[in-house]
């Protein structure tokens, strides 16, 4: 099975949700899939993850909340309506600059 690579850059929790459902159909064992799910990791995710204190994963969903943790800044923020009503134009901003 072909696991996609995870570098940081998208949201952990895709990627996360991604290995877990294909893993899910061929392991049930916590401990194997705390084990696969690093080869999908490179880049910074992957020296993050060799920089983890030996025995610090307790299991999958700690290493889950950790690597989201670690990569809050992939993750989309949603954005609704109601962030709208709490933009101003400043007094003396012309609509050019406040439009930008």
């Amino acid at each position: 099975m072909a696991l996609n690579n995870y570098d940081g850059l998208i949201d952990p929790r895709e990627h996360i949700q991604n290995i877990h459902d294909n893993l899910e159909l061929v392991v049930q064992d916590n401990h194997t899939m705390c084990k696969i799910l690093p080869t999908s990791f490179k880049g910074l995710v992957r020296v993050w993850y060799n920089n983890l204190e030996p025995a610090s994963i307790i299991n999958f969903n700690d290493l889950y909340t950790k690597l989201v943790a670690r990569s809050i800044i992939s993750i989309p923020v949603k954005k609704n309506s109601t962030k709208l009503f709490g933009i101003t134009q400043v007094e003396n901003e012309s609509t050019m600059a406040y439009l930008k």
